[in-house]
């Protein structure tokens, strides 16, 4: 049994680093280039999106390395800081109306070099807008991504991290649809707020752990698959390998999650 756990684990990093390296998935967002090197001062550059005509808008985040912040509040579609000190990850923003809805993509470079630690700097500090339908697609490839949604109006949300740390507060008042999926990184999601809208849940992991808070009031079921790794519950009803809480089957609004992880714990907690 030892054996084939040593197995696993090696076989799910392995996946882990194809994946973020772009051989699994075809991606090419971003590619090595050992000609960039870091300034010795960092550029900051800020940059609004105006919403324009439409009335809600699709957003794609695509970072190869660096840290992604987004949050809520902003009066525009988007107001961004960004802070780099590799002239070639200057960020690319694309945006563009059609009928009533506004499609904005924010990514870096093709060709540019994704190396990060000490004296690299590659951050995203993103505010969107608080009143404006969203639907949000967040790729990262390595660093960490941190996601607070609850002054938005994100309607559905798909993050996909490489090896990234990822942290996400869910609950938009109009969120229906959240799917994170990590090759290599721990995840922890915070369900805790005012839902107005049943909801899907789904979180995969490869390898790193996965820490879930649920609300108290809003029923909440959990389906759990795992491959090697602990289950931490406390104060949930447990049904083989399904967990729910208190006000399952009571609440006018039910959160339904999809909890898929290789190696790597699994905690679950109330708000």
């Amino acid at each position: 049994m030892k054996g084939i756990t040593i197995f696993l684990v090696v076989a799910l990093l392995l996946v882990g680093v194809l994946y973020t390296s772009g051989v699994l998935t075809g991606d090419k967002w971003w590619l090595p280039d050992s000609g960039d090197r870091p300034a010795k001062e960092a550029t900051t550059q800020e940059k609004v999106v105006e919403l324009g005509d439409a009335t809600s808008a699709q957003v794609e985040l695509k970072m190869g390395s660096g840290d992604v912040t987004v949050e809520g509040g902003a009066g525009a579609l988007m107001d961004a800081t960004f802070t780099y000190n590799v002239a070639a990850w200057k960020p690319i923003v694309d945006y563009v109306v059609k009928g009533n809805e506004g499609r904005l993509t924010v990514r870096e470079p093709s060709g540019s070099t994704t190396t990060s630690g000490t004296g690299w700097r590659n951050e995203w500090d993103i505010r969107l807008s608080a009143t404006t339908p969203i639907d949000l697609v967040c790729k990262t490839g390595a660093g960490d991504t941190d996601l607070d949604l609850r002054n938005t109006l994100v309607r559905t949300l798909t993050v996909d991290g490489g090896a990234s740390k990822t942290t996400v507060k869910a609950a938009s008042t109009v969120m229906t649809n959240v799917e994170v999926r990590a090759g290599v990184g721990d995840v922890s999601l915070d369900l805790t707020g005012e839902w107005k809208n049943n909801a899907a849940v789904k979180v995969s992991g490869g390898v790193g752990s996965v820490r879930l808070t649920i609300p108290e009031e809003v029923g909440v079921t959990i389906n759990v698959k795992k491959g090697v790794g602990a289950v931490m519950a406390n104060g949930l009803v447990q049904d083989g390998t399904t967990y729910h809480n208190a006000a399952y089957g009571q609440s006018p609004v039910t959160i339904a999650v999809e909890l898929s992880v290789g190696v790597g714990s699994i905690t679950i907690s109330r708000g």
